[in-house]
Formats: C-alpha cells, sequence, structure tokens
C-alpha cells in the first residue's frame, strides 16, 4: 500500500559525531607504544599479477594468467585519489566511463563499450541493483576495488543481464569491490571525521582484530555521513553505514562473512535541461536548456543489505570445493513530486531489488595443471516503483575452466560457460504500436555460450606478453522493442587481446593492450516511440510524466582501442607517477559511429612524500562524446590532497576536488526533443579537512 509523504527521519547532530568520535580516538591513543608515524602507503595501484593479490585457485575470483588489463587500487590508493562517492572512483579508473543519470542512477562501462558486472564481496549484483547499492557504499569503507577489463573470467558472473532492454549483451568486464576487512596485521582500529562543501560531514571507525596466530578473524565499522547539498539543486543526504566481517582458516576448512547495512533518505539531484526549441514548461514539454528540471523527488527511505558467506574444504592438496552464498537487497520509498505540486499530497512509490545466489565449484590442483568446474544459480526480483507486481528471473549457469603450465613462465588455458535464463514471473514490455504486454511466466530463454583460450609467456624479466581470443553467442533480451515486432538474431561477438607488459625498472613500467572486436547482430537504437496506437503518449509508470521508448534493431559493429600505462617512483622513492590513456573507436556496418562513450579518456596520478608530509594530485580529462544528439564530456578535473602525519598516529588532511570547477555532464537522459530531464551537471569545485586516528 502506497503511503504519503512523510518528513525525513531525524538526523543526527552534525557536530556530535565528528567531535565524539575524535574524543573517543584520542583517549585510545594515549599509549606512548602508539606513538610511532607509520611509513606513508604509495599512490601506485598494485600489480594484479603479483603473489600478495593472487587469490587461491579455488576462489571464483581465481584469474588465469593470460588475464592481461586489470589493475586494482588500494585502500591507501582511494585516500589519495579522494573520491566523492564509489562512481566518483570507477571513473578514475583507466578505460572506464560513468553515465550519471541521477542520485541513485549510475551507468558503470568500459570505454569498449557495454555493461560491467559489479561484484561486492564475492557476491554478484544485478546491474539495477548496482546503480542503487554503490550509491551508498561509502568509500571510506572499502579495502579494495579491482577492475577485470575482460568478460571472458567465466567463473565470476553470468553471462546475460537481467530485466533491462539494455542489458542482453555480456559483461564487458567487472569491477570487484571488497569490503574492509580484519586480518592478521591488522589488528587495531582507525578513527575518522571530515567536513566540506555544502555542509558534507563525514564519521566513521573501524575496529579489527585476529586470534590463533591469525588463523580467526573479525572486523567492524561504522559511518554516518550528511550533506545539505547545493542550494536548489536537491542533492541532499543523510546516511548511516555498518560493516561486520569475519573469517577462519584452517587445515579442513576455510571461512569467511561479510554483512553491509546502509539506512538512508537521499534526494534525487536535479537535471539541467538541454531543449532549445519552443516548450511549454514547467506545464508540459522538455526542460529548456540551461534550467533546473522541475523534478524534485527523494527516496525516504533508502535501504540497502549485502550479505556474504564463503566456504572451502581441502580435501587434500589437489582437491578442494568451493561454495559461495550471497544475498543482497536494495529497498526504498519514493516519493516523485514537482515544483508544480504539493509535497504532502504525494503518495509514496515503494521499490526493491534483490539477488539471491550460489555458485558451488571443485579443483583439480597438480604440479603444471589447474582444472575447475561449477554451477552457478542466480535469481533476481525487482519491483519497479509504481508497478505492483515484480518481476523474477533466474540464470543457471555451468562453466569448465583449465590452465596448463608449459614450463614456469608459459601457460595456455581453456574456458567454456553456457547459462539459461527463465522467467519467473513475467514483467511487461512495449510493442511497436506502444501497448503493453506481459511475458509468460516460466518461459526460458535460449542459451547463452562463451568458449575462450588465452596464453601468457614471462619472456625475461623484464618483458610479458598475454594473448586471448573469445566467443560468444548471447540471446535478444526478451524485452526489446522492435520495428513490427521483428524477432532479432542472437548476438555473436569475436574478441581479440594482446598484452605487452615491460618492468624496466622501478622508475618505468609500461602497459599497452590493444583489443578488436567484431560483432554480429548487436541490438542498437533504431528511434524511438512516443505514443500508443490510439495517439495517446505512453507515460511513464514511477514519475506519470510522458515518455519514450527506445526502439531496437540488429546491425554489426566494430570496436577496437587499446589501453597505455605508464607508472614507477623516482628521486629515492620521494615522487610516484602513473600516466594513462586509453582510446575506443565504435562503427556500425552502416558507417553510423557508436556514441556513449568518448574516443580518448586520459588520466594521471602524481605523488610526493617526504618525511610526515604526503601530497597526491590526480587529473582526468575526457574527450567530448555525443549522448541522445547531445554532446557531454569534453572535461579535465583536478584532484589535490595535501596530508601531515603527527604522534599518536594522528593525520590531518586538506584536499580539494575538481579544482577547474568543471560543471560537466556525462550522461543526456533521454533525446533532447521528448525528455523531461536534461544532464546532470557536477556541483563544482569543493573543499574538505579530513583528521583520522589509528590505534
Amino acid at each position: 500500500m502506497h503511503t504519503m509523504y512523510q518528513k525525513p527521519r531525524g538526523k543526527i547532530s552534525r557536530k556530535r559525531p565528528l567531535f565524539l568520535f575524535m574524543g573517543l580516538a584520542l583517549l585510545a591513543n594515549g599509549s606512548d607504544a602508539l606513538a610511532q608515524v607509520q611509513e606513508l602507503a604509495p599512490v601506485l595501484v598494485e600489480d594484479a599479477r603479483s603473489e600478495a593479490n593472487t587469490p587461491p585457485a579455488h576462489s571464483r575470483l581465481a584469474l588465469p594468467k593470460s588475464v592481461q588489463a586489470s589493475e586494482t587500487l588500494s585502500r591507501e590508493d582511494i585516500a589519495a585519489i579522494r573520491p566523492r562517492d564509489v562512481p566518483d572512483l570507477i571513473e578514475s579508473a583507466l578505460g572506464m566511463s560513468i553515465s550519471r543519470q541521477g542520485a541513485r542512477v549510475h551507468n558503470f562501462s568500459y570505454n569498449r563499450g557495454d555493461s560491467v558486472g559489479i561484484i561486492l564481496d564475492g557476491v554478484y549484483l544485478s546491474p539495477t541493483e548496482a546503480q542503487r547499492i554503490l550509491g551508498d557504499l561509502p568509500t571510506e569503507m572499502i579495502e579494495s576495488v579491482q577492475f577485470l577489463r575482460d568478460s571472458t573470467v567465466i567463473t565470476i558472473a553470468p553471462l546475460m543481464s537481467f530485466g533491462s532492454a539494455n542489458s542482453g549483451s555480456p559483461n564487458q568486464g567487472f569491477i570487484v569491490i571488497t569490503t574492509r576487512k580484519s586480518g592478521p596485521g591488522k589488528d587495531g582500529g582507525e578513527v575518522r571525521a571530515s567536513y566540506a562543501s555544502y555542509e558534507t560531514w563525514k564519521s566513521s571507525a573501524f575496529l579489527g582484530h585476529s586470534w590463533l596466530d591469525g588463523k580467526l578473524t573479525l572486523g567492524a565499522g561504522y559511518q554516518h555521513s550528511e550533506s545539505a547539498g547545493k542550494g536548489d539543486w536537491n542533492n541532499a543526504y543523510n546516511g548511516d553505514t555498518m560493516l561486520l566481517n569475519g573469517g577462519y582458516s584452517g587445515p579442513e576448512l576455510i571461512a569467511t562473512a561479510s554483512l553491509f547495512l546502509n539506512q538512508a533518505s537521499r534526494e534525487i539531484q536535479r537535471a539541467t535541461g538541454t531543449y532549445t526549441g519552443v516548450t511549454n514548461y514547467p506545464t508540459s514539454g522538455p526542460t529548456p536548456n540551461g534550467v533546473l528540471d522541475k523534478n524534485i523527488w527523494k527516496y525516504d527511505p533508502m535501504d540497502t543489505a549485502a550479505f556474504s558467506l564463503n566456504l572451502a574444504r581441502p580435501w587434500n592438496e589437489h582437491h578442494t570445493t568451493a561454495l559461495t552464498y550471497g544475498w543482497t537487497e536494495a529497498k526504498g520509498t519514493q516519493y516523485a513530486y514537482t515544483t508544480t505540486s504539493s509535497q504532502a499530497s504525494v503518495a509514496g512509490k515503494e521499490a526493491k531489488d534483490s539477488v539471491d545466489e550460489w555458485n558451488l565449484s571443485h579443483t583439480v590442483t597438480g604440479e603444471q595443471n589447474t582444472l575447475k568446474i561449477g554451477v552457478q544459480n542466480v535469481k533476481w526480483l525487482q519491483l519497479s516503483e509504481g508497478n505492483s507486481l515484480a518481476r523474477k528471473e533466474e540464470i543457471r549457469g555451468y562453466y569448465v575452466t583449465d590452465e596448463y603450465r608449459i614450463f614456469p613462465d608459459w601457460s595456455v588455458d581453456a574456458a567454456y560457460r553456457m547459462d539459461e535464463k527463465k522467467i519467473l514471473q513475467g514483467g511487461d514490455k512495449y510493442l511497436a504500436d506502444g501497448s503493453k504486454v506481459l511475458l509468460s511466466n516460466g518461459q526460458s530463454t535460449d542459451k547463452a555460450t562463451l568458449f575462450s583460450v588465452g596464453s601468457a609467456w614471462q619472456i625475461n624479466d623484464i618483458y610479458r606478453v598475454s594473448a586471448r581470443y573469445s566467443f560468444n553467442q548471447t540471446p535478444t533480451p526478451d524485452v526489446l522493442t522492435t520495428r513490427g515486432n521483428a524477432t532479432l538474431a542472437d548476438e555473436e561477438r569475436t574478441r581479440y587481446e594482446l598484452g605487452l607488459d615491460a618492468h624496466f625498472s622501478k622508475a618505468v613500467q609500461a602497459t599497452l593492450t590493444p583489443f578488436y572486436y567484431d560483432i554480429k547482430n548487436a541490438k542498437v537504437s533504431d528511434g524511438s516511440i512516443t505514443t500508443d496506437s490510439l495517439g495517446n503518449p505512453l507515460i511513464d509508470a514511477a514519475t506519470g510524466l510522458p515518455t519514450s521508448v527506445t526502439v531496437y534493431k540488429a546491425a554489426d559493429r566494430r570496436r577496437q582501442g587499446f589501453e597505455l600505462s605508464l607508472k614507477g617512483r623516482l628521486a629515492a622513492d620521494a615522487i610516484g607517477y602513473e600516466l594513462g590513456w586509453t582510446h575506443f573507436t565504435d562503427s556500425q556496418e552502416d558507417g553510423v559511429k557508436g556514441s556513449e562513450f568518448p574516443d580518448n579518456k586520459f588520466n594521471a596520478r602524481l605523488n610526493w612524500r617526504h618525511g610526515a608530509w604526503d601530497s597526491n594530485l590526480s587529473l582526468l580529462h575526457v574527450d567530448p562524446y555525443l549522448s541522445y544528439g547531445y554532446t557531454v564530456g569534453d572535461f579535465t578535473t583536478v584532484n589535490l590532497s595535501i596530508a601531515r602525519k603527527f604522534d599518536h598516529g594522528i593525520t590531518v588532511t586538506l584536499y580539494g576536488q575538481n579544482l577547474t570547477n568543471e560543471h560537466y555532464g556525462t550522461n543526456n537522459k533521454g533525446y533532447p526533443a521528448t525528455a523531461n530531464w536534461g544532464v546532470l551537471r557536477d556541483v563544482g569545485a569543493t573543499y574538505g579537512i579530513e583528521m583520522g586516528v589509528k590505534f
């Protein structure tokens, strides 16, 4: 049942958490034994193939050596980048693109095109669920983020996505996020508090301990975050985050578990209009260029939860059986009011996204060969705002991988996966005339398959080369609207990737990853419809406003490009640098150039440290590109932080974000002539101060 609009839940005093945490931290650090200044962490991202970052062979995240393009941001790297949120962090990585559509909706993709799968603490998030959860996951609660630009890592997630019309193609890569963990050598805790522009306050604490010589670990964290937002932009936020995790590692059982909870209320930022024609705004029609949109929605509450359990049973030195279980949920109540409506008269609309997953595998390891077979089952439920019927789908996948080490420095691998999706409870789809039909319950789609082979060769201490080839076939999503309701052929995608590494010295390390994709029957836009068969405008169920529906067709596409990075440390380890360049082109068989992705993206990071001082500068440049016929991107942002460490584990940091004050946009929500929304702009330059204490 819908509920009427209510005032936001009571807010904790902005000043009280800040000074309360600081007082507790200073009391906890009174011992002289803790008055040591720790060495500052380097700015450079970790080598994702180093032994320290290699998961055991039985892990679902274990990668073949031929997977070239990957990087990992550690907790220290994240602190150096100083992102405002997780999407901001993702956009700073090599090859990533972000399309911001609202305070709760962000699309993540590589510059190679298509969607990116999200793994949180070993559990797969559906695309719609990830949009909600990542917006409320504090970066301060993240241990590491790993970017895998290879969709052929088939043990991780399904080949098909759920629900939405644009998710038929397989994930083009994965983002693996691990929340903060305790562990051997990590006993103790940390308290942080900060204040930034627009009355943005954050207070957090994390404590971890281990027992039995590190075999048993337990960690817990809490963070309160709130912001008043920019005036008239409707982007305030208030949330509380709780984190609990633990693990046990013994000769006969390896177990880890984690629980993430977030309770929040969030306003949905107003977009800036892009339409330059005649309009009857705000009564009807698209939003004029440069005008803040009339939608002033909010979610109260917006609550998310994620639970994961990973078990492994080593039977002997060669055989291990592993089981992962995960449950995630994002739910909230939307109040979709406008500047022309009374807030008190707007009814709340319930929304819910949840995923229930298990993954069972058995790994056989030998001196030269590693074989893994597994089965994965993922159930998805989505109740969209304004709907009374939830959509439920299930994907069952079977996979086998094998990696053979011909020599210690040369390996080859092969993998195969087959997925089948079933509609447990149908949603609906638009037909070509604008009418809606329900999808059939119990209907199974065609099977999606993927086959890949790869090889990696460490030529000598300096040079390394790798190569991968894959082919996958993916059925057309059942919710697509097509001309004349035509049935579109399955997509067939062939991918080639080459990896070249050169580790000349600590000062110079270079990586080049060229790639080429040949795609048959890709699903591309063929215009849109705005009215039904009777000429009545299509109405969005969530907003009650006119909307448009994209019509799709099949077309052949070619994608090619490269990712280039250069990094190192100089001046007796006092200076660290990292430079990245991503180039990407996308063309269709009819000569139409693809959009929604920049052709070029450049990112750079520079770190200087001396004694107790540490300074980090990061830069991001994105080329202009088209989004629904409107130019977005075309911006350069700079983040800068300066930190000073004191006795008793205290660190004080001054920082600035987007110092170039770019009010850039990355997505135009809908065609300018019909869409009510326009571009979601960045707020521009922000500044802050943070104090942290380790004990």
